[in-house]
């Protein structure tokens, strides 16, 4: 019995350093199970808005069939125009569809990220001039922006980058008025690589730049409220892609003056 007692350790903590140590325990726990609780209720709006984004053209393919079947005599132009629309529609749902595949591909524990050393001139150069022979871009102003004494070679995946400058240039043009204008820019800040895309559309305003990012936050909610702008799965693949190389997207905009995305990678 003597040996128990002379084996006892008085605890290394005291009770008020052990309930000290329990109270921000729990601040953590419930720090963590709102974060849960925020994600789930992310997933269910970005559900909801795949929902309503599939369900909205594949019924109006629906309809346009319906009306073809049920009216066999129309006119060959009522039909052109109707199986134009049909095309429209169905090119929409391919692009819908290959950002979901996209975002759930990134999102997987085997994400394949495939980088390799990669001319960062080059990388940007090369796009830039794609898109002046691009005819989506031919009414557009295009302006190219590199610091001349550039020379940064990173471990990229360059087909990834061009998605995010792809995204980024289709947002500029969507959302232009008048004459687009589009400005693609890199220099170095510090120790990153900074990339800008430029515009000067409507512009985003201030209480909406910080969702724009989020896959459950509609393009057309901080953008152009009533347009058919698609479910704003754009922003959201930018961002995911950033991340995979340890870098950011922010965005600095005003409505009716433009908008500048900002791309962020480590050197």
């Amino acid at each position: 019995m003597s040996d128990k007692k002379n084996s006892f350790q008085k605890p290394e903590l005291s009770v008020e350093e052990l309930s000290h140590a329990l109270y921000h325990a729990n601040l953590k726990l419930n720090a963590a199970n709102q974060k849960l609780r925020q994600q789930e209720k992310q997933r269910l709006e970005f559900y909801a808005n795949i929902s309503h984004d599939l369900r909205a053209p594949i019924t109006a393919l629906s309809s346009s069939i319906e009306y073809m079947l049920a009216c066999p005599e129309l006119p060959s132009q009522e039909i052109n125009e109707n199986l134009v629309l049909m095309q429209k529609r169905i090119v929409y749902l391919e692009h819908l569809i290959n950002d979901i595949f996209l975002l759930s591909s990134l999102d997987s524990s085997d994400s394949k990220v495939h980088k390799e050393e990669v001319d960062m001139r080059f990388l940007l150069e090369d796009y830039f001039y794609m898109c002046e022979e691009d005819s989506h871009y031919s009414n557009a102003e295009l302006h190219l922006n590199i610091v001349k004494d550039l020379d940064v070679t990173l471990s990229v995946d360059p087909i990834l980058i061009q998605r995010v400058l792809d995204n980024l240039f289709t947002n500029a043009l969507k959302y232009s008025k008048g004459v687009p204008y589009i400005e693609l820019g890199a220099y170095i800040e510090g120790s990153e690589l900074v990339i800008y895309v430029a515009d000067h559309g409507i512009g985003i305003s201030r209480r909406n730049i910080e969702k724009i990012f989020e896959r459950s936050y509609t393009v057309q909610k901080s953008r152009t409220p009533g347009s058919d702008t698609g479910s704003g799965f754009g922003l959201s693949i930018v961002k995911s892609i950033m991340e995979h190389h340890n870098g950011t997207v922010t965005c600095e905009s005003e409505p009716q003056k433009g908008s500048r995305f900002i791309l962020r990678l480590p050197l």
